[in-house]
């Protein structure tokens, strides 16, 4: 162990010592436990380089060979010591870019009887381009060129070096042997690989390539990696592993992959064995001073968290932080995930302060949206833990607007937070909009299967802690029932005396599944999926396919009626929701400007045809309405319906029949003319207007959820200008404009979504509920 790291440890474990004893212990066990000697260079005395894009001079050029080349050349340099070398530029993070002193390239010019070269070197600290000395291949000696071109740009460093009297240390080159030359039909079959090609392409052609080659053998082992079996990972360490004959960079590059595989498995065992096998071959070829090491420990430390080791994984994610700040790579991704994981594990071990600063260094620094969205939870509540409430609602208001944007207002992430922002107002003297919040999260079980998760009960929870604490027992014993009934019994906490509130645990990243886009959240699609595939369409007769009856869908004629109307008292979410679907409400009198998709409507209904369609023409007369129905139940409706029922439906100049699948490709079956029955009657114009589409007791019902997804999807993606309120069997969902998302936000009364009789009420629920944190950034 380096003295840098017994210092920072030895300070670190004096601070542990008075704030938390067993961590003081598992510090001092792991610095006896650490005692193979690692040597790390100075940031001061190294250079940091990369691999810039290769010049072409001339008209003339070989793709083939400057991929090899640069991938070659890529190779080589990852195994030089005494030095940084950080990748391609065209790979590398903005951190790593930024962090580059010296940027290799050159200019290749292809000439008649060979290749010419000159390298060329970018000082970015010097602000100056230096050239070396040209070299010049034969093309029958294209296997050298990679020698020669490594040789030219590692001279032209060292020179730069020597000449400006630069504070560096020279690189340990590797420069490859003459044994290493590749002939030139070797070179020209090795040209034929590409890494781009698809991987049994590139099996088959690594297959047919047999000479001695360092970098075939890691292309080969890269490859049958890339399978991503338990055989093949066993196949290519069997091989590998005790290998003496192949370089500690390329066992280093194995290990790490088979260790990264089985962290994204969550095999932990395995992980640490192969990370410590990774991080071993560095230290063998004493490469420690590098980002790679600084990743396989901070692996380690991941990886010894999530499986229980908090205290074990001090050691490792302390020593990669300072190895990360000692490189000055404290911006790049793998850094920042190694502070966010710090910062968790500091809170765990009662640092609060401490996790405070870390986590907030990080924030903002997030690419993907719903792991800052978690980042901002943890955040807020070591800020809560502190007392720092003001900071917490400040940060929970912030993450609001990501929550909206994003389409998770129902993701759990977001439930959580809403919980902690409840908890945040309370202390900050609004008991009441607390209050409020917390209602809303118990209120929600009637929209989704709530009740079983864990802010579900912790709002119930702190509804009863405020009971309590407002003197009101009968109240407080009904509320802390149902939180002891939804609780395992091993995490039932006891009522508290003081405002003390359930909140829950800071959250690790890789502990939530990751968000496919444009997909519905988990509560979301759980609550789609209970309708779908119910029923079998062909299974059943025509009558009762085309089942309906007047007024049954007459909740949605309420809930548009309310939206539409200017007198109307709206509750403030439905007031933003008629400002998102609307805007300008004068447009949209009587239906005006809104085209509304009734998809299956029981146009085949012998005695009721689209009847549900024809209460919203008659109710909005503005409004276009499109029965969207099956090309067979159409030709039924043609032939059988009775010609005065036809003429009803006639007779209401805004009816449009659209006959096509109601889960197919929207342009295509919208576009095309042969599927609109009604020719004398314009296609409605889509560009600037309101849609509103319902499915209740149609492709809801008849079709699996493997459908139904698709559907949503290719709604949003070709409607994506238009906002778009669905009703899909009971539930409400919003596609705002200018997204391709939907929302699941609400849901209708039980009236008329009986399959098999006919029912007009509602038992007891109203005609339909919004959840107000769905719509709004306000909570």
């Amino acid at each position: 162990m380096s003295r840098f790291q017994k210092n920072t440890l030895l300070t670190f474990s004096l601070l542990a010592f008075v704030a938390y004893a067993p961590l003081y212990y598992s510090i001092r066990n792991a610095i006896k436990k650490e005692t193979l000697p690692v040597t790390y260079e100075s940031s001061e005395s190294v250079a940091f380089i990369s691999l810039g894009e290769f010049e072409i001079e001339g008209k003339e050029s070989d793709p083939k060979t400057l991929l090899l080349l640069s991938d070659l050349i890529d190779f080589e340099f990852n195994q030089l010591t005494g030095a940084v070398y950080l990748g391609k530029q065209t790979s590398l993070s903005s951190a790593k870019k930024n962090r580059s002193q010296f940027i290799f390239y050159g200019s290749f010019e292809w000439r008649e009887n060979g290749i010419f070269f000159i390298p060329k070197l970018n000082s970015i600290e010097q602000k100056a381009t230096f050239m070396g000395k040209s070299i010049f291949v034969p093309y029958e000696e294209r296997g050298k060129l990679v020698s020669s071109v490594y040789q030219s740009l590692s001279h032209l460093l060292d020179e730069t070096i020597r000449l400006h009297r630069l504070l560096k240390r020279s690189p340990e080159w590797k420069i490859p042997s003459q044994d290493e030359f590749l002939s030139e039909s070797e070179f020209v079959r090795l040209s034929d690989y590409n890494p781009y090609l698809p991987l049994d392409e590139r099996l088959s052609i690594l297959k047919s390539l047999e000479f001695p080659s360092e970098y075939l053998q890691f292309l080969k082992f890269q490859s049958i990696l890339e399978k991503r079996s338990e055989e093949s990972l066993k196949e290519v360490w069997r091989t590998a592993g005790g290998n003496p004959n192949l370089s500690s960079y390329i066992k280093f590059s194995i290990a790490k992959y088979i260790a990264e595989y089985y962290f994204a498995k969550k095999e932990f065992g395995k992980v640490v064995e192969f990370a410590n096998a990774a991080r071993k071959e560095r230290e063998v070829s004493k490469s420690v001073f590098h980002s790679d090491y600084a990743d396989c420990i901070s692996l380690l430390g991941k990886v010894l968290v999530l499986d229980g080791k908090k205290e074990e994984a001090v050691y490792y994610l302390t020593s990669a932080r300072k190895l990360y700040e000692t490189l000055g790579l404290l911006q790049d991704p793998s850094a920042i995930e190694n502070s966010y994981f710090y910062g968790l594990l500091l809170y765990d071990l009662s640092q609060t302060e401490l996790a405070s600063y870390e986590l907030s260094s990080i924030h903002g620094q997030l690419k993907d949206p719903l792991e800052q969205i978690y980042l901002e939870y943890n955040l807020a509540k070591v800020y809560y833990d502190l007392g720092r409430y003001d900071a917490a609602l400040s940060l929970l208001q912030d993450q609001r607007k990501s929550i909206l944007a994003e389409g998770f207002p129902n993701h759990d992430i977001a439930l959580y937070s809403y919980n902690l922002y409840a908890a945040s107002l309370y202390k900050s003297g609004k008991w009441s909009i607390a209050k409020s919040v917390w209602e809303s999260l118990v209120s929600a079980k009637s929209i989704y299967g709530i009740e079983e998760k864990p802010y579900h009960r912790y709002a119930l929870f702190n509804l009863a802690v405020l009971s309590k604490l407002k003197n009101n027992p009968e109240q407080t014993e009904i509320l802390y029932k149902q939180y002891v009934r939804l609780s395992p019994y091993g995490q039932i906490v006891d009522l508290p005396s003081k405002d003390r509130f359930e909140i829950g645990k800071p959250i690790y990243p890789y502990t939530w599944d990751a968000q496919i886009q444009n997909s519905f959240v988990e509560m979301e699609e759980k609550t789609i999926r209970s309708y779908t595939g119910r029923y079998l369409f062909n299974g059943q007769d025509e009558e009762i396919r085309a089942r309906t009856y007047e007024n049954r869908l007459e909740d949605t004629n309420l809930f548009l009626d309310d939206l539409l109307n200017t007198k109307a008292f709206l509750s403030k979410p439905m007031s933003i929701l008629r400002k998102t679907l609307f805007g300008d409400l004068k447009r949209f009198e009587k239906g005006n400007q809104i085209v509304f998709f009734d998809i299956g409507p029981a146009l085949n209904h012998p005695e009721y045809p689209g009847v549900t369609s024809l209460a919203v023409a008659k109710h909005f007369s503005g409004m276009e309405v499109v029965l969207w129905e099956l090309p067979g139940e159409v030709d039924l409706f043609l032939k059988k319906v009775k010609p005065e029922l036809k003429d009803r439906l006639y007779s209401f100049p805004n009816i449009r029949i659209l006959s096509a699948d109601g889960v197919g490709e929207f342009q295509t079956l919208y576009s095309d003319p042969n599927n609109w029955i009604l020719r004398n009657r314009p296609v409605p114009n889509l560009k600037g207007k309101t849609i509103i589409i319902r499915a209740a007791n149609s492709i809801d019902i008849y079709e699996p959820y493997t459908k139904i997804l698709p559907h949503f999807q290719n709604i949003g993606k070709e409607l994506k200008p238009n906002p778009v309120l669905y009703f899909f069997n009971r539930s409400i969902l919003l596609k705002p404009a200018g997204t391709e998302k939907f929302i699941l936000i609400g849901n209708q009364s039980i009236r008329g979504f009986h399959h098999n009789f006919q029912s007009l009420d509602r038992n007891g629920e109203p005609p339909y509920s919004i959840l107000p944190f769905t719509v709004s950034e306000e909570i």
